[in-house]
Order: C-alpha cells, then structure tokens, then sequence
C-alpha cells in the first residue's frame, strides 16, 4: 500500500495493484468504538478509504461521513442537539489527537488517527483511477480554485465537476444546489465551519443524489497552500498542536475547549471501572 497521502500519478501496475488493495479489504462490519455516545468506526487509513470505495460503488443513496476531533465529539455526544447527526451518519472517523486516548479509556479500541490530508488525497487518487467525479465546495473563491489547480496538476486525469466557495448568499446556494444536482458527483469534499457544514448536508440530502459527502474542514486552506503543515521536527516530536497554535494563536481558545473534553472522558471511565 502506498504511503498514505502521498501525492504522484501512479504507473499501470501501481493503478491495478492499487486498486485491488481496497477491493479486497473486508469493511462490510467495521467494529464501533462508542466515544461519548458517538460510534465512531474503528477503521486504518486503508479501511476508511476502502469502505468510502464500497459505498460510492453502492450508487444506492447519499452518505455522509464525519471527521471529528474531541471538540466536535463533544458537540455531537448523547444527549445533546446535534447528536441525531452522528446517528445518521454512514461513516464516523476519528480525525483529532485524543481519541484513540479516551476509546481505551472508555474501554474500546480505535486502530489510528486518520488525517483529512492523507484520507483526501487515497480519495482523489481512487478517483482518478475509477473515473469517479468530485465537487469541491467551501472556502474562500481564491482558496477553493487553488485547491482545483494543485489536484488538476498532481492528478491530470481526475474529473472535478464542480467547485464553488463556501459563503453562500440565498441565490449563490440555489446555484450550487443546481450545479450539484446536474453533475451527480460521486465524492463533496465540503469545507465549511463546524457544525455549519454537518447541519447544511442535513437539511440538503434531497440534492446529493448517491454522493458521498465528506466535511473536511480547514484542509482546503492547508492543500491551498494558504496554511502550512507543521515541519517534520514537530510532527517527530508530537508538537503538531504547538506548530498550529504558533502560526495561528487564536486556537488557544480551541486548546481550552479540548480540557473540557479530557474531564469529562475521565470522569466516564471512572464509571467504566466500577463496572469491570
């Protein structure tokens, strides 16, 4: 398999070898790893990308797959407003640092922490191989033409059907709506703010056909180039937070979110315990 987000056009035998990876990976019964009430799939990198494979291939329905990190998992957890989002969804990941943590603290198992970056790019690359269509939508108009010029460059033969950006007045929305409707396309990479972007795909499934519908976030702003990736040096030492706080301090606020999600973690693993 190759190394997970790593960008290149891929020979003939790569493209076979490829393919049949995903196609023999067995991802019907993904084990559920319960975080707060949220089941969150236990599935690697390659399992996440090969059950997205098998539900585009499906062509039976919309799907929609989150990518959350403690903060949102504490928005979407039992007992609150958005947790009917989590209970919809076809595919839950586990994206942030501190999940794979509070599953074994809760008494369950998650395999990896699978990053929006690398997920993004296995996706593109298998869409380009089975002549699947993406739309990309969210961000700022420059931020999101970016991202469509480095995925054409990196990947000549993908087909990107649609790309708007993500501010959308009342018309500019029926526009796009319009645009998605008419393109069908297999994959959305969706980049609004949360939970903006998880409440927009609830109240929209009736224009999505049998896309697959992935909220991503800030990885627009990061494959624009507009946001760097942390360095090596960082990532080696478990300091991809610092780097994030260090070019952007304004996720101070974001980091004092997180301790709220550590107690109360702590707090349920006491009754865990007790059980045992």
């Amino acid at each position: 398999m190759k190394q997970p987000g790593e960008i290149r056009h891929l020979s003939a035998k790569d493209d076979r070898d490829y393919l049949l990876d995903y196609q023999t990976l067995n991802v019907d019964d993904l084990d559920k790893a319960p975080i707060l009430g949220v089941p969150f799939d236990n599935a690697s990198l390659d399992e996440a990308v090969a059950k997205i494979y098998h539900l585009m291939e499906e062509k039976d329905k919309f799907h929609h797959v989150l990518l959350l990190d403690p903060i949102k998992t504490m928005a979407l957890r039992k007992g609150k407003k958005l947790h009917r989002i989590a209970q919809k969804a076809s595919l839950i990941l586990a994206e942030g640092a501190g999940l794979q943590w509070a599953a074994k603290k809760l008494g369950g198992e998650l395999k990896e922490r699978i990053p929006t970056i690398a997920l993004m790019m296995d996706l593109v690359r298998l869409c380009e191989l089975r002549n699947y269509s993406i739309f990309l939508l969210g961000g700022k108009e420059e931020i999101v033409e970016k991202v469509y010029f480095n995925l054409s460059r990196h990947f000549p033969g993908v087909r990107i059907v649609g790309r708007h950006a993500g501010y959308l007045n009342t018309q500019r929305e029926l526009l796009v709506k319009e645009s998605i409707r008419k393109t069908s396309p297999n994959i959305i990479f969706l980049a609004m703010d949360f939970p903006d972007q998880e409440i927009w795909v609830e109240n929209n499934t009736a224009f999505f056909g049998h896309a697959v519908v992935i909220g991503v976030g800030p990885a627009m702003d990061i494959l624009s180039g507009k946001v760097k990736k942390a360095p090596n040096v960082f990532k080696l030492k478990g300091l991809t937070w610092l780097w994030r706080i260090m070019v952007r301090p304004w996720r101070l606020i974001r980091l004092s979110r997180m301790f709220g999600f550590f107690i109360v973690v702590a707090i349920k693993s006491l009754f865990v315990k007790k059980k045992k």
